[in-house]
């Protein structure tokens, strides 16, 4: 699957609560809750020039009180992707660049030893699941619960001796299974309990006929991409998202 195909089911899993296009564009918005859903995804024709399709981009988001931001997706090694000419603008603009997240994939497959958990799912997430949950380490914003919820999923609940240690999300988009949300508490971390975490949503994906599991994480977040790979994860393809720079 090409990073154009797999950037676009990537979206899907987690949508902006406004979408509108511009041409083969997406224009993501939901009150600046995650970067996701707050930028646009410039793949493909956006039926007009490039200078005037990013004039379009930054009303819009300005529109709405937002700082418009565009997801910038690009080949592992930096030497091309499907959005390249959006970034060559971004750089002759003096747009700033916000870190890099690492899209990594794997098939599916089948949940080994669990680590003394109790595993629950639901389709939608419970007050505790939402406790779990963090959004850049704080509390979430009123927009958050619309947004987790804006594309079907399964939601993991992870329990042990009945106090819940660890969250997951699950969302398919035609057969590829995207996990989001893995949190384990701080007093349980290096336990395995992430590990038991990633294989089940991905078992989950594969049992809803997913042929693909992806994730996507920092890359600057070194223990987590050492962990994904260790579970036969590997890369794909990268992203940043490019704004205009602070004055």
């Amino acid at each position: 699957m090409n990073i154009h195909e797999l950037a676009r089911r990537l979206a899907r899993t987690w949508p902006g609560l406004e979408q509108q296009q511009l041409g083969q564009w997406e224009l993501r918005a939901a009150g600046g809750f995650t970067g996701r859903a707050n930028s646009a995804l410039p793949l493909g024709d956006p039926g007009c020039g490039l200078a005037p399709a990013m004039q379009q981009v930054m009303a819009w988001y300005r529109e709405r009180g937002l700082a418009p931001r565009v997801q910038v997706p690009t080949k592992l090694d930096g030497s091309g992707g499907p959005a390249d000419q959006v970034a060559q603008w971004c750089d002759r603009a003096g747009w700033s660049a916000e870190p890099w997240t690492l899209v990594l994939v794997r098939e599916p497959r089948s949940i080994g030893a669990t680590a003394g958990l109790s595993l629950a799912w639901s389709s939608e997430p419970d007050g505790q699941w939402l406790d779990m949950y963090r959004y850049r380490g704080s509390q979430l914003p009123p927009a958050a619960l619309r947004v987790i919820t804006a594309a079907p999923a399964g939601y993991l609940t992870a329990s042990l001796d009945g106090a819940v240690v660890g969250i997951g999300r699950a969302a398919l988009a035609d057969d590829v299974v995207v996990l989001t949300a893995i949190e384990v508490a701080a007093a349980h971390r290096r336990r395995g309990f992430g590990r038991v975490l990633t294989e089940a949503l991905a078992d989950w994906g594969g049992r809803q006929g997913a042929t693909l599991s992806a994730l996507q994480v920092f890359t600057r977040n070194e223990p987590a991409v050492r962990l994904y790979e260790q579970l036969g994860y590997t890369p794909h393809h990268r992203y940043l998202y490019r704004c205009p720079a602070q004055r």
